[in-house]
């Protein structure tokens, strides 16, 4: 591959010359595949590869692999049997969708085993690495999608976020992520926790980000981006030092204000949205994985069982606390929105880190700074802040619904970053 595939050279190929176009989006999978082997393919589809007609075609993307793309496995990046060996009959809701865009399915991605967890890390076919950090990891649970993307591979990949699955790995990999809302094109995908599940996808630019959003809304004619009102939280008690002050310069390009008044109730809720959190998804996802956990245990990556099995000894006391927490967020927010457009967040609070590093501490910290966004149900746009040629971390822009105005109004500021 002698350059990374940029989203509109690909579409003017793909009209051009779509032989070569064929042959470079193969080419681009297999150095890929032989590059880091089974750590972030999943299953290599190029070989079928078709172009269609629509505002997206010519795009390859790539599929995070939960989601259904018919005849293929939906295996998780598990190694369970009724899984690996059973390939779907269906598409799933995004794959028929992104079909009517004309986009084309060139891979599935690997995933933290279930999409449970946030790190890339993965026993059975190899940690994600970092596109540009030699023994670091990419960010999960949506690991191979944003490697992909990352590292040049292909302009689009399609990933989930239930505690920051797309938004961790998008500020690791200093690439743009943006989840919606659970249940919103999540039909064929195989849950972690389905109240909490979204989908989302990747891009390297905040320029082709805006083009995916633009086709995904049915090309509207420039909505009325404008300015938006918003206000930000540094929580400085959970980022590195080293990233604070970069992070608020950062921050100023969106000119936001400084809400104390607001942003002080939220700074207290973040340690319980963490733990109502945890407690909430786990429950969840306990009950889904409760008959594989009593049959097949010794199947699972280990850190993802021990994350399962919390789910089963949650008190009622306990549920009913972590469901007043996240009735207090959502109520915080609902007030927040009445004078604001979107809230200003770190999405991580360190750049990416070697697995020798990956420790429960960090992973609590940044679910202290993703949760809220996560138990409201809210949509977030993440975006890169470079710390220097290869380490980066992210801001993530927290809005309100489904709708194009607020994200396009934030990238067309992020050629300032």
């Amino acid at each position: 591959m002698k350059e990374p595939f940029n989203l509109e050279d690909c579409q003017k190929l793909a009209a051009n010359d779509p032989a070569t176009w064929l042959v470079e989006v193969r080419e681009a999978i297999n150095e890929c595949i032989n590059k880091t082997n089974t750590s972030v393919v999943s299953a290599d589809l190029s070989e079928g590869l078709e172009i269609t007609e629509g505002p997206l075609a010519g795009v390859p993307y790539g599929l995070k692999d939960l989601f259904d793309f018919a005849g293929v496995p939906t295996h998780n990046s598990s190694v369970f049997p009724e899984l690996v060996d059973k390939p779907v009959e269906e598409d799933s809701e995004l794959v028929l969708k992104l079909k009517s865009f004309g986009a084309s399915c060139a891979a599935k991605t690997q995933m933290n085993e279930f999409a449970y967890g946030l790190s890339g890390e993965n026993p059975h076919y190899g940690d994600c690495p970092h596109p540009r950090l030699e023994d670091c990891l990419s960010g999960g649970s949506s690991s191979g999608s944003a490697h992909m993307v990352a590292a040049g591979y292909l302009p689009l990949a399609f990933g989930t976020d239930t505690g920051g699955s797309i938004r961790v790995p998008a500020a690791w990999c200093g690439i743009y992520g943006i989840r919606w809302v659970p249940g919103y094109f999540m039909k064929g995908a195989f849950p972690l926790a389905k109240s909490f599940d979204t989908m989302g996808w990747f891009t390297r630019s905040a320029t082709e980000m805006a083009t995916v959003l633009k086709a995904w809304f049915d090309n509207e004619s420039d909505p009325a981006t404008g300015s938006i009102a918003s206000s930000a939280l540094i929580p400085k008690d959970l980022i590195d030092p080293e990233i604070c002050g970069v992070l608020e310069q950062a921050v100023h390009v969106f000119d936001p204000m400084i809400d104390h008044s607001l942003t002080v109730r939220l700074e207290t809720l973040l340690p319980e949205c963490n733990r109502a959190f945890n407690i909430l998804q786990s429950s969840e996802a306990y009950a889904l994985h409760k008959g594989w956990l009593e049959s097949q245990a010794e199947l699972y990556d280990p850190q993802v069982k021990q994350r399962l099995l919390r789910g089963k000894d949650w008190t009622d006391e306990e549920m009913a606390w972590a469901e007043s927490i996240q009735g207090q967020i959502k109520s915080w927010f609902e007030n927040y929105f009445e004078q604001y457009d979107c809230l200003i967040l770190p999405a991580c609070p360190v750049p990416s880190i070697p697995p020798s590093e990956s420790s429960a501490d960090l992973r609590e910290k940044m679910l202290r700074l993703t949760t809220p966004a996560s138990l409201a149900g809210l949509p977030v746009l993440t975006i890169p802040v470079m710390l220097d040629e290869k380490r980066s971390v992210g801001l993530q822009f927290i809005f309100k619904e489904v709708a194009v105005r607020v994200p396009l109004s934030i990238l067309g500021l992020c050629k300032s970053i």
